[in-house]
C-alpha cells in the first residue's frame, strides 16, 4: 500500500510542459508516461491531435475537443480550444484528473509559454516542471536550424531528456552533453531510448494516488523498467528538531544541493531568525522555491526529502547537520535580515 499522505498538501492540480524540436521523441516520452503514471489521471494538452500519433492501443474515444484514453487520462487539442479551456476542461469541481501535462509545438518559444503558465492559468493549477527533449542523433542539425528557440529551450528547462542514445556516438552524445552545460549547467539530465525514463523523477512524487490499474504492464515492458530504471532511483527523508540557521541553509540550497538530486521538499524551521514561521521548500530540477505559512498548532521542525538517483545519502545528511543553527537564540550578523518570501498558496 501507497503512502496517500503527501509531505506537502498541494490544492493545486502540478502541469509539466514537455518541449522539444519535432521528431526529439516528446510524444514517444507522453506515451510512455500514460502507460507508467503510477495509477495517476493524466490530461493531457497538445497543439492538435493529428500531429501527436498517440499510441493507438491508448484511445478509447474521441470527440471534436477531447481525446479520451484508456488509461484513465484526457487529451485536449488547442485546435479547438486556447490554452485556458483546455486546463478548464481538467479543473472544473469535481474533476478527478491528477496532473496536467502539456506537450508544446517544435517551436514553441518556451520563455513565453513558461510566462503564460505562471501568469495566466488561475488558482486551480500550478507549474511544476519543463521538461526539454533532445535527439541525440539530430541535435547539432536541430540546434543549427533554429539556435536561438535551442537556447531557450535548455535556459527554461529543469530536466533534460536526452533520447535516442542508442543511436549517438560517444562523441555525439559528448557533444550534447557539452551543449547543455553550456546554457544550463544545473539542468537534471536524463538518458532515454524510446522515452523510457524513471517517471517518479519529473512528475511530483506526492500527486500519486492508489488506483486500481485498469491494465497491467506486459511483461517485457516491466522487466525492462524494472531492470534498467528502478535500480537507480533512490530517496530518503532527513528532519530536525533544532532550527537551523537561514544563512547555511541558504547556501546548501544554491551551492551543494548534487546534480543527481532531481527533486526536493519539505518544511524548514529558522526558529526565531525565520520569525517563527513555517518556510516550504521545494526543489524541482534547479530551481528552488520557498513560501511560508504558519506552524498551525504544529510543532516546529525541519523535515526534507530528497528524490534523485545513486544519491549519496551520508554526504548530504552531514551536509545538512551543519546548517543547523549553533546559536538558535541569537540575531542574524549585523545588517542582515531574513526578508519573508510570498505566502504559500498551495
Amino acid at each position: 500500500m501507497k503512502d496517500t499522505n503527501p509531505l506537502i498538501n498541494h490544492k493545486k492540480i502540478p502541469i509539466t510542459v514537455i518541449l522539444g524540436f519535432l521528431g526529439a521523441g516528446k510524444t514517444t516520452l507522453l506515451n510512455y508516461i500514460l502507460t507508467h503514471n503510477q495509477g495517476m489521471n493524466i490530461g493531457v494538452v497538445v497543439n492538435d491531435f493529428g500531429d501527436i500519433n498517440i499510441d493507438n492501443e491508448l484511445v478509447k474515444s474521441k470527440t471534436d475537443k477531447k481525446l479520451e484514453l484508456t488509461s484513465g487520462c484526457i487529451c485536449c487539442s488547442l485546435q479547438t480550444l486556447d490554452l485556458q479551456e483546455a486546463i478548464d476542461q481538467f479543473t472544473y469541481p469535481g474533476s478527478n484528473i491528477d496532473y496536467i501535462i502539456i506537450e508544446a509545438s517544435g517551436l514553441a518559444e518556451p520563455r513565453d509559454l513558461a510566462m503564460t503558465l505562471k501568469q495566466t492559468i488561475g488558482v486551480r493549477v500550478r507549474l511544476d516542471g519543463i521538461v526539454t527533449v533532445l535527439d541525440a542523433h539530430n541535435l547539432t542539425k536541430n540546434a543549427k536550424d533554429h539556435s536561438a528557440i535551442a537556447r531557450d529551450q535548455l535556459l527554461f528547462t529543469d530536466f533534460v531528456v536526452i533520447n535516442k542514445v542508442d543511436l549517438a556516438s560517444k562523441e555525439q552524445l559528448a557533444e550534447v552533453r557539452e551543449m547543455i552545460a553550456s546554457f544550463s549547467p544545473k539542468a537534471r539530465i536524463l538518458e532515454s531510448i524510446k522515452g523510457k525514463i524513471d517517471v517518479r523523477l519529473i512528475l511530483d512524487q506526492d500527486q500519486y494516488k492508489v488506483r486500481t490499474q485498469q491494465e497491467k504492464p506486459k511483461e517485457d515492458d516491466n522487466h525492462i523498467h524494472h531492470s534498467h530504471l528502478h535500480e537507480q532511483y533512490s530517496t530518503f527523508s532527513w528532519t530536525s528538531q533544532k532550527p537551523l540557521d537561514p544563512m547555511k541553509m541558504q547556501e546548501f540550497i544554491n551551492r551543494k544541493i548534487p546534480s543527481n538530486v532531481y527533486r526536493a521538499k519539505g518544511f524548514l524551521n529558522f526558529g526565531t531568525k525565520g520569525h517563527m514561521r513555517k518556510y516550504i521548500f521545494q526543489l524541482v530540477g534547479a530551481r528552488p522555491e520557498i513560501v511560508w505559512e504558519n506552524w498551525k498548532n504544529i510543532t516546529p521542525e525541519t523535515k526534507l526529502v530528497f528524490i534523485g538517483r545513486d544519491i549519496d545519502e551520508a554526504k548530504i545528511i552531514s551536509e545538512l547537520e551543519q546548517c543547523i543553527d549553533k546559536d538558535p537564540e541569537g540575531s542574524l550578523p549585523e545588517g542582515i535580515e531574513l526578508q519573508l518570501p510570498q505566502k504559500a498558496e498551495l
